[in-house]
């Protein structure tokens, strides 16, 4: 018997690139100080207001009609009210 033949040897795998460095962003400048408040002074006038207050006009709310398919109120009343009084005239002594 002859000896096994060794296996073919492995390739090597292919080396890794190296990371690029990439620069830092330069920092923003510190943002300017706000301006100092106006001191107030020591006298302050009153401004008085030389025009009246005036208020918008008054607009009632446009009232909601029903819609054409629903049932009046008064039908209601009229189904309730018309069979009493037909009973209550039909139970009166002649």
């Amino acid at each position: 018997m002859r000896p096994a033949e060794p296996a073919p040897a492995r390739p090597t795998p292919p080396s890794r690139p190296t990371p690029t460095v990439r620069p830092r962003p330069a920092l923003r400048p510190a943002p300017p100080p706000p301006p100092p408040s106006p001191k107030p002074s020591a006298t302050p006038s009153p401004r008085p207001t030389l025009r009246t207050v005036t208020y918008p006009r008054h607009r009632a709310a446009e009232p909601r009609r029903p819609a054409r398919s629903t049932t009046s109120p008064l039908v209601f009343v009229l189904l309730i009210t018309t069979p009493a009084v037909v009973a209550v005239a039909a139970l009166r002594p002649r």
